[in-house]
């Protein structure tokens, strides 16, 4: 995968029932691609038609826009470093940790037309993430 992808967020419009942000001191990371990354929020949803519980990786990438890298070793990368950790801490076992990196702030789940973003599911399996496609 390379170059910019643009996600629509439609499977986001849905009211979330349940959203607990987790309060953490802030962190700040170079990934492998060299970009400086920084933990905006840990989400963890209630998803509104399956009940599931996700823990949403909320990431600051301000260079994200202008790369040229591949966004995968970086989302893989995200998940190993944080959302390991926000699966441990979470409030039960997520069924999927999604690593949203943005080149700005968004609101979450509303339309962002101008922002670069990339996402990535994954689940846990023995302190591992595993990718699966959305």
């Amino acid at each position: 995968m390379t170059g910019r992808i643009d996600i629509p967020l439609l499977y986001l419009s849905a009211p979330i029932l349940a959203v607990t942000a987790a309060s953490a001191a802030a962190q700040e990371a170079v990934a492998p691609s060299g970009m400086a990354m920084e933990l905006h929020e840990t989400l963890y949803e209630e998803q509104p038609f399956s009940g599931e519980l996700w823990a949403v990786l909320r990431v600051l990438a301000p260079g994200i826009a202008d790369s040229s890298a591949d966004p995968q070793e970086d989302l893989d990368w995200l998940c190993a470093e944080w959302g390991v950790a926000a699966a441990r801490n979470a409030p039960e076992p997520p069924a999927q940790v999604v690593v949203q990196v943005m080149d700005r702030i968004v609101p979450r789940g509303e339309p962002a037309p101008d922002a670069t973003q990339f996402f990535a599911g994954y689940v846990i399996e023995n302190d591992t993430c595993i990718w699966e496609g959305f």
